[in-house]
């Protein structure tokens, strides 16, 4: 009997692309299904600007974070020349390579510290500034304030994604600690 191979391909919207993005990065904080169901909805309406992942010390304040964002109006206009991506080299399946490096660094960082994880949603301004969409959004994401203030000013390093420059991931640290 010959040997066979098989190949997976997979081609996705740029927007199913990018809420891909945010559902893996938010297993790497280990958020309950159903909190990430809800924010990649909120991703798919385009009203999800960015989310965080943070660990805070024992004084109740953030001490590192990890943040992926996009940027919907480059998202727009790449969407009309790129609609949908597919197959690329380096990514795991349908994860970018730069969310699962972030993601999985900050995982490791937080365990090693002993820390546990929470994380923030941060949605558009068009949406913050109107206070009954605000509300309705925050109800819908269960979404209870803000997170912690920083123990110390963060440093931050970040980067958009090689092949959905729409979005960025960052990984924050008090003090660059």
């Amino acid at each position: 009997m010959a040997a066979q191979t098989f190949t997976y391909t997979w081609t996705h919207t740029r927007l199913e692309t990018i809420q891909d993005q945010f559902r893996y990065f938010m297993t790497y904080g280990n958020v309950r299904q159903s909190a990430i169901d809800d924010v990649v909805y909120g991703v798919g309406e385009k009203a999800v600007q960015a989310v965080g992942l943070f660990a805070c010390d024992s004084s109740g304040l953030r001490v590192i974070e990890a943040r992926l964002s996009v940027d919907w109006d480059l998202s727009a206009k790449l969407s009309l020349s790129i609609p949908t991506l597919g197959g690329l080299t380096g990514w795991d399946g349908t994860q970018a390579p730069e969310v699962k490096v972030a993601g999985r660094r900050f995982a490791e960082a937080a365990e090693r510290l002993q820390l546990n994880i929470s994380f923030w949603v941060r949605l558009l301004i068009t949406i913050r500034d109107d206070e009954k969409v605000y509300q309705s959004w925050c109800e819908k994401l269960g979404l209870a304030g803000p997170p912690p203030d920083w123990k110390e000013p963060p440093e931050e390093r970040a980067e958009n994604l090689f092949d959905l420059p729409e979005v960025q991931v960052s990984i924050l640290r008090a003090g660059g600690s």
